[in-house]
């Protein structure tokens, strides 16, 4: 559960700072920054726990190993760029409280906030993303091919598939009743 906080709060992080250039309000400011510094404080954890769950999923037949290498690099860039704009984040966050009635922060610092949380955000979207494709793109979920079709280079079937037959209905038809009264027997 831990993994998704860095990502939504990265993300989140960066549209307000985005936000707060286009704009420059200083609630959109306060906002990224506080959420740039959660994000790199949720990081930590959510990159030591990959380990046991590597352990965990690299035996069962259905992950393609290959994915979890790659996504355990991707990883690692990403909480390393998620850190530095949480740090950024916190540089940034200071100056605002130091300075409440100051609106626009320097240059620097700007440029430098949108810029690393710019990075951190498009890594970790990566590195999720490959994270999802380690169970989500398994060769062994992915299913039997649809009736009737040949992968390329494969020869096609020399039968065709049987279709199943229609089912019958076997219910009775139910006749409206009749105007005429039932008929006793004669006495």
């Amino acid at each position: 559960m831990v993994n998704h906080f860095p990502v939504i709060l990265s993300m989140v992080g960066t549209f307000a700072i985005v936000l707060a250039v286009l704009r420059g309000q200083r609630a959109s400011w306060l906002y990224g920054t506080i959420s740039l510094a959660l994000a790199a404080v949720t990081v930590i954890p959510t990159y030591f726990s990959g380990e046991p769950a590597e352990h965990a999923l690299n035996r069962p037949w259905y992950i393609a190993r290959g994915v979890i290498h790659t996504h355990e690099d991707a990883a690692r860039i990403s909480a390393i760029l998620v850190v530095v704009a949480g740090l950024v984040g916190i540089v940034a966050w200071r100056r605002l409280i130091r300075y409440p009635r100051e609106v626009k922060m320097p240059g620097a610092l700007r440029t430098t906030l949108l810029l690393t949380s710019l990075a951190a955000s498009a890594s970790i979207g990566y590195a999720s993303w490959l994270g999802g494709r380690i169970v989500h793109d398994a060769p062994a979920l992915q299913g039997p091919p649809p009736a009737g079709f040949t992968a390329p280079g494969a020869a096609a079937p020399a039968t065709p598939l049987p279709l199943p037959a229609p089912a019958m209905d076997t219910t009775p038809i139910s006749t409206p009743a009749t105007a005429s009264p039932p008929t006793s027997p004669p006495r």
